[in-house]
């Protein structure tokens, strides 16, 4: 519900759940197969409000970071980078909340460090959301054009992260079984969501981003 109502924040939910009972590599993997089957039924309606310029220069910069973030995740002890995130996050959050917008249309270098670094978390954590996020809600778009380019980008960022797990065999079978077992219950949830978004205004929409914000940078502690 709440990535089909937001348009991101699955992966905060589903993450820590799914690591905790299968270990971290299965557990991103198998969020990763659900970010993408929620997905499936929401694209094709917000398809008209995407800013496809920008979702490739996006998506250019997470492919190479999703390979770093995916060697990180199974050779780095996680405990220094859950704090690293969780600051970093709490610190845009802030930066936000007292108003701070981009002055004018962000830049390519701006783009490229925002898809490079949301392609590392999502290699690391199953988490691209929260650099996009920060990078859409900083703009003066509507809630429905942010919305709209955060449900498409996920999907193609996350099959670079599928690919980079099965290059390194970290998706069996048992995985894909539970993807498919799981799948029913995301994609009815996202729906929902779906259907409840036109009934919020501009302001909730952009306090509820920044309140799904906070939980990622603090349940990024307790992974």
């Amino acid at each position: 519900m709440v990535r089909g109502f937001a348009g991101f924040g699955a992966a905060m939910m589903m993450t820590p759940i799914f690591s905790a009972l299968y270990g971290p590599a299965v557990g991103v993997a198998l969020c990763l197969l659900l970010e993408i089957a929620v997905a499936l039924p929401l694209v094709p309606r917000v398809l008209p409000l995407v800013d496809w310029r920008r979702i490739g220069l996006l998506l250019v910069a997470a492919a190479i970071g999703v390979p770093f973030g995916n060697l990180v995740l199974t050779a780095v002890e996680p405990e220094p980078m859950r704090w690293a995130i969780s600051a970093i996050i709490l610190s845009a959050v802030v930066m936000l909340a007292s108003g701070w917008r981009f002055s004018g249309r962000p830049n390519a270098a701006t783009t490229l460090a925002a898809g490079a670094t949301s392609g590392f978390l999502n290699g690391l954590s199953g988490m691209a959301g929260p650099p996009i996020a920060f990078y859409y809600l900083a703009g003066a778009n509507s809630a429905a054009h942010v919305r709209a380019n955060l449900t498409t980008y996920f999907v193609f960022v996350d099959l670079l992260a599928l690919i980079a797990f099965t290059s390194r065999d970290l998706i069996g079978w048992s995985t894909g079984v539970q993807g498919l077992f799981l799948a029913p219950a995301v994609m009815l949830g996202g729906v929902v969501g779906e259907r409840l978004f036109p009934l919020a205004s501009e302001t909730f929409y952009r306090r509820l981003a920044l309140g799904l914000l906070v939980c990622v940078a603090i349940g990024s502690l307790l992974l």
